[in-house]
C-alpha cells in the first residue's frame, strides 16, 4: 500500500471514529472543525428541503406510482434487504413492480441501464453497482434499473416495462423524483447516529426531513429490547419493527456457491476465522459475528463500496494464514465482487441478509396495500 493510501486511510478511519462519538468536541479540535462544517451542510440541506417544498426548486413526477427506501443516517441501516422485501410484497399484491437504485460507484451510474429484466441479468457488480447487482440477483420477476438521474432511469423503466409500481433504492433525499410512499429505516441500535449531522455525525439531513416520511421502520431490533418510541411529532404516522435474519452461504474455491449453499451457523461456531468487509459500518458486521459465537482471530476492515485489488485479497490471505485461521468471512455484497479474483485457500462464508418482522409483518403489508390504492400525503 503507497504511503498516500496509507494516510488517507487513516484520515478516513478517524472521520468514521468521530462520526460514532456523541461526547462533546474538544476545543480546536478535529471534531470542532468537523462539527462547524455540520452546522453550514445542516443549513444547506434544510434550505434545499425548503426550495423543493415550495417549488422553487423543480421535482418531476412519473406517470406510476413510486415507493422509496431511503434512511436519514449515512451508512447501512438495511436498505438493500428492505428494498428487496418491499419489491416482492408489492409485487405480491399483484402490482407490476420495477427496482431503481442509483448504481453508487458502478459504471452505469451516469448513463442508466437495465440490468436485470427479472429473468435475465445483464451485467455484474463492476457495471451496475454493488446494491442493484444484489437486489437483481435476488428479485425473479423484478427488473432493475439503475442510474444517478432517478426520472430518466424511471422513464426507461416505463418504456421497458410499464410498471404499476416503481420502488427506489436509497432516495429520501433524491427530491427530484416526487414519491407517493416515503419509507424511512432507522437503525435501532443508533437510530440517529451520534445526533450530529455529516460530517461530524451520520445525519444526512436536519431531524425536520423525517416530516416527509410516511412511515419509519426500525431495523436490527433485538427480540428482548424495547421498542423504540418515535418523535412526538411522528406519532400519527405508523412505525414498524424489524430485524435482520442472517444467511450463510459457503463457497469452496473454485466453483463458487458449494452446491449445499445455506449452512447452518451453528456448524462454524468456534472455528477460529478471519473477517473482512467494505462497508459503512464493519465493526456492526464484526461484532455480529462474534455475537452470534463465531470466534474471530483477525478483522479487516475497508471503505464502503471498496473496489478490492490484488493487494487487498494478498492482504486477507496473508492474515488468514499467519492467524492459522479456518475459515473467511465476509459479507455477500463484498464477496460478488472478489468471487472470481483468484483461486480461495481457505473456505469462504458469505453473509447474506432477509427481513424478520416483530408481528408487524400483517399490518406492514395491509399499510402498503392502502397507500398504494389511494395516495398518502404527509400532514
Amino acid at each position: 500500500m503507497s504511503r498516500l493510501k496509507i494516510v488517507a486511510e487513516r484520515i478516513r478511519r478517524r472521520i468514521e471514529s468521530i462520526a460514532k462519538d456523541d461526547g462533546p468536541s474538544a476545543p480546536l479540535g478535529i471534531e470542532t472543525g468537523l462539527q462547524v462544517l455540520s452546522i453550514l451542510y445542516g443549513a444547506v440541506m434544510a434550505i434545499r428541503a425548503r426550495l423543493y417544498e415550495t417549488g422553487r426548486l423543480p421535482s418531476r413526477s412519473l406517470p406510476c406510482r413510486v415507493v422509496s427506501v431511503g434512511n436519514i443516517t449515512a451508512g447501512g441501516t438495511g436498505k438493500t434487504p428492505m428494498t428487496i422485501f418491499v419489491a416482492q410484497t408489492i409485487s405480491g399484491l399483484g402490482y407490476r413492480v420495477v427496482v431503481i437504485s442509483r448504481g453508487y460507484k458502478g459504471r452505469m451510474e451516469h448513463s442508466g441501464g437495465v440490468v436485470s429484466d427479472g429473468r435475465t441479468l445483464f451485467h455484474g457488480p463492476e457495471a451496475a453497482g454493488d446494491e442493484p447487482y444484489l437486489m437483481a440477483t435476488a428479485l425473479t420477476g423484478i427488473p432493475v434499473v439503475v442510474g444517478g438521474d432517478r426520472y430518466q432511469a424511471g422513464m426507461l423503466a416505463m418504456q421497458r416495462f410499464a410498471p404499476d409500481v416503481i420502488v427506489l433504492d436509497d432516495a429520501f433525499q433524491h427530491l427530484r423524483l416526487r414519491r407517493d410512499i416515503d419509507l424511512v429505516l432507522l437503525d435501532h441500535h443508533a437510530p440517529l447516529g451520534n445526533g450530529h449531522l455529516l460530517p461530524r455525525g451520520r445525519l444526512r439531513e436536519p431531524l425536520s426531513a423525517l416530516g416527509r416520511a410516511h412511515a419509519l421502520i426500525f431495523t436490527r431490533c433485538p427480540p428482548d429490547a424495547p421498542f423504540l418510541r418515535p418523535p412526538p411529532w411522528f406519532r400519527n404516522r405508523p412505525v414498524f419493527y424489524t430485524f435482520h435474519v442472517p444467511v450463510f452461504k459457503v463457497t469452496r474455491p473454485p466453483d463458487g456457491f458449494s452446491p449445499e449453499g445455506m449452512v447452518k451457523f451453528s456448524s462454524l461456531q468456534g472455528k477460529p476465522a478471519v473477517a473482512f468487509s467494505g462497508l459503512a459500518d464493519n465493526d456492526q458486521f464484526f461484532d455480529s459475528l462474534e455475537q452470534s459465537g463465531c470466534r474471530l482471530v483477525h478483522r479487516v476492515a475497508f471503505g464502503d463500496h471498496h473496489r478490492y485489488g490484488a493487494d487487498d485479497i494478498d492482504r486477507v490471505v496473508r492474515q488468514a494464514v499467519a492467524s492459522s485461521a479456518d475459515l473467511l468471512i465476509t459479507t455477500l455484497k463484498d464477496w460478488v465482487k472478489i468471487q472470481h479474483q483468484q483461486h480461495w485457500p481457505l473456505p469462504i462464508i458469505a453473509v447474506d441478509v432477509r427481513i424478520g418482522w416483530h408481528a408487524d409483518s400483517g399490518r406492514f403489508d395491509n399499510f402498503l396495500s392502502t397507500a398504494l390504492a389511494s395516495t398518502v400525503t404527509p400532514s
